[in-house]
C-alpha cells in the first residue's frame, strides 16, 4: 500500500481588516503533494493593505521579530504628519532564495496640505515556509533611523490682498502692538477687565480672552490690537497689570481706522479655541484673520503653506528632508469700497461734534449699481453698526409706506392733512416738529408728517399691503454680499395702533444703516437692488427689481 504524504497548515486568526490578506497567504502557503511553494507577494500585499488602514496590529503579525515599539513608532509617524489617507504603489518583487525585496511608493495625504510621496523598500524573509516582513524604522522612510521621528514644518506664503474699487489696496503693513493675556499671570480679572475696556477693548473681547486664558494658562490670548502710537498712550495704564502680555509685530492692517473696525477687519495671533476649530496646517504660532473680511475669507486669503517633512534625531537635529509640498498662495478678495469715499465718510463722522458719545454710522452706495462705496461708524464699541446694527428707521420708513399707498391707487396729489396729533386705539402720536402745511401726499412726504401718514395708512392700507411694500425694498430679505448684514424686521401689525406705528418706522420695525442707504438708492435709481460688496458673492450678480412705474416718478421728482 502506498502511503500519501499529507501537508497540514495552521491559519492564524486575525481581525476583519486583515482577513482577506491572511486567506490569500494561507492559500498561497499551503499546498499538498506537488503544490507550488509559498511566495512573498501575498504577505507584502497584506502588509501594505494593513498599513493603508493604520492597522498596526495586523502589520505586527506580518513582521518577523517586531521590536517592542513597533506600534508606537508607526502610529507616531502617521500622527506627526497628520495623515488623513494613505495608499501604496509597488514595483516588481525581487526574490533571492529565502529573502525578497520590493520597491514601494507611499502616497500620503496630509490633510489640507496635500499629498507627499515617499519612496521606500520593504524587505521580506521566509521563516519556515512563511514569508514575513523584516521591518526597520527605515521602512517608513529611508532616512529614518532608530530613535528618529518625522516632523512637518510649514512656511506660509504672503497673505493675499483685500482690494477696493479699481483694484486699490485696502491693507498695508504697519507696526502694531497686540495686547493679550497669559492666564497663569492673571491676578485680578475684575480690575484687569476695567483697565482694558478703558484702554479701548470691548468687554466681550476681554471676557473671551480671560475665558480662553483660564482654559489655556500658558497660551498668549490676544485681546485687541493697537497702533504703536496708541500703545504709547495706554501703556502706563495696562503694562503694569499682572497678566497682560504684549507682542510688537509688523502686521497687516487696513488703510483707515473705519476699515479696521468694519469691512476689512483685523489679523492677529491664533487663539487656542481658533486653533481647535481650524486644525492643521495651523499651529500655535499662526497669525489669522480675526474680524471682517480678514476673518470671513481666512482660507481664501491665507492659501496653504509650503510643507517640508523632515527626519529629526532624538536630540532634535534635522537629519534629512523626506518630502516637500509647494505652497498654494491665497487669492485676493475684491470689494466695491472706494478708498476716497471711505475716508470722506470717516472724516464726516469724526467732525460731527453734535454726536458726542452717541453711536452713529454712515453707509454710501452707488445707486445705479448697488455697490457699497463706504461704511463707517463711531462709538460702536467694536460692533459693525453699519451692516449689523438694528435700529428703528423712523421717517426713512415713510418711503415704504408711500410706495404702499401709491400701490393702492393714491397719487402724489391725494388729499392729506397734518394735525398736531393722531389718536389710534387710544395711542397718541405726535409730529416731531408740530403741525406742518400739508394738503396732499406729496407735501406730507416732503414735510415728513407723522400724523398725515398715520391717517393715510390706517385708512387705506392693510398689514399685508405694508409688508409687501417692505419686502419689495428687501427688508427682511437675507443679504449675501460677502459679509454678514442684518436683514431687517417688519413684523406684521397686530392691530390698527401697531399699523400706525409701523407706517412711520416706529413700533417694532428695525433696519440697518446699510438698508436705509439701499432704500434711498432705490428711490434715486427706480430699482431695488441687493447691496454689492465682495466680488463673486451671491448678491454680486443678483438681479435688480424695477420699481412700479405708478409710484417711482413721484419720488424721483
Amino acid at each position: 500500500m502506498v502511503k500519501r504524504r499529507v501537508r497540514t497548515c495552521r491559519v492564524l486568526r486575525r481581525g476583519a481588516a486583515g482577513t482577506a490578506g491572511v486567506l490569500a497567504l494561507a492559500i498561497a502557503g499551503c499546498s499538498g503533494g506537488g503544490g507550488q511553494p509559498a511566495t512573498p507577494q501575498p504577505t507584502a500585499s497584506s502588509f501594505l493593505a494593513d498599513w493603508s488602514h493604520q492597522d498596526w496590529a495586523g502589520m505586527r503579525q506580518l513582521t518577523a521579530s517586531p521590536p517592542a515599539d513597533f506600534t508606537a513608532v508607526n502610529q507616531a509617524a502617521f500622527a506627526s504628519l497628520g495623515v488623513t489617507a494613505a495608499s501604496f504603489s509597488t514595483g516588481p518583487m525581487r526574490q533571492a532564495g529565502d529573502t525578497a525585496q520590493q520597491a514601494v511608493t507611499e502616497h500620503l495625504t496630509l490633510g489640507t496640505l496635500g499629498q507627499i510621496n515617499i519612496k521606500t523598500t520593504i524587505d521580506l524573509i521566509n521563516r519556515g515556509g512563511r514569508w514575513l516582513l523584516r521591518w526597520f524604522p527605515s521602512t517608513i522612510a529611508p532616512q529614518l533611523r532608530a530613535g528618529d521621528k518625522l516632523e512637518v514644518r510649514t512656511s506660509w506664503p504672503d497673505r493675499a490682498p483685500i482690494l477696493g474699487a479699481g483694484g486699490a489696496p485696502l491693507t498695508t503693513q504697519a507696526p502694531v502692538v497686540v495686547v493679550g493675556l497669559e492666564g497663569s499671570r492673571v491676578k485680578n480679572p475684575k480690575s484687569l477687565t476695567a483697565a482694558l475696556v478703558a484702554a479701548g477693548a470691548t468687554k466681550t473681547q476681554v471676557t473671551t480672552a480671560l475665558a480662553e486664558a483660564k482654559a489655556n494658562p500658558t497660551f498668549f490670548e490676544p485681546v485687541f490690537t493697537v497702533s504703536q502710537a496708541r500703545y504709547q498712550q495706554i501703556k502706563p495704564a495696562i503694562y503694569p497689570l499682572p497678566g497682560t502680555v504684549f507682542q510688537h509685530v509688523q502686521q497687516r492692517t487696513a488703510i483707515t481706522p473705519g476699515l479696521v473696525a468694519g469691512v476689512v477687519g483685523t489679523t492677529g495671533p491664533i487663539t487656542a479655541q481658533e486653533l481647535g476649530q481650524l486644525g492643521s496646517p495651523y499651529d500655535a504660532e499662526s497669525v489669522i484673520g480675526q474680524t471682517g473680511l480678514e476673518g470671513v475669507a481666512e482660507h481664501q486669503l491665507a492659501g496653504t503653506p509650503a510643507a517640508r517633512v523632515v527626519a529629526v534625531s532624538g536630540s532634535g537635529t534635522t537629519v534629512a528632508t523626506v518630502a516637500s509640498i509647494p505652497p498654494r498662495p491665497g487669492t485676493p478678495v475684491t470689494t466695491t469700497i472706494d478708498p476716497a469715499a471711505q475716508r470722506a465718510a470717516e472724516a464726516a463722522l469724526a467732525s460731527d461734534t453734535a454726536l458726542g458719545n452717541r453711536t452713529a454710522a454712515l453707509v454710501a452706495v452707488n445707486a445705479s449699481t448697488g455697490a457699497v462705496l463706504a461704511a463707517a461708524d463711531v462709538n460702536a464699541g467694536g460692533f459693525d453698526v453699519a451692516f449689523q446694527g438694528a435700529y428703528p428707521p423712523g421717517s426713512a420708513f415713510k418711503v415704504i409706506t408711500s410706495a404702499a399707498l401709491l400701490a393702492r391707487g393714491l397719487t402724489p396729489s391725494s388729499a392729506a392733512s397734518c394735525p398736531p396729533t393722531a389718536t389710534v386705539q387710544g395711542e397718541v402720536f405726535r409730529n416731531a416738529e408740530g403741525e406742518g402745511k400739508v394738503s396732499d401726499l406729496l407735501h406730507a412726504f416732503a414735510e415728513s408728517c407723522n400724523t398725515a401718514f398715520i391717517g393715510l395708512a390706517t385708512k387705506h392700507l392693510t398689514p399685508a399691503g405694508l409688508l409687501a411694500s417692505a419686502r419689495m425694498f428687501r427688508l427682511g430679505v437675507d443679504t449675501h454680499m460677502g459679509l454678514a448684514a442684518y436683514a431687517g424686521s417688519v413684523p406684521p401689525p397686530v392691530d390698527e395702533a401697531d399699523l400706525a406705528a409701523t407706517s412711520i418706522g416706529q413700533g417694532r420695525v428695525l433696519v440697518s444703516p446699510l438698508q436705509a442707504a439701499m432704500i434711498a438708492a432705490a428711490v434715486d435709481a427706480g430699482v431695488t437692488r441687493a447691496p454689492r460688496l465682495v466680488a463673486g458673492s451671491p448678491d454680486d450678480t443678483a438681479r435688480a427689481a424695477r420699481c412700479p412705474r405708478r409710484w417711482w416718478p413721484a419720488f424721483a421728482r
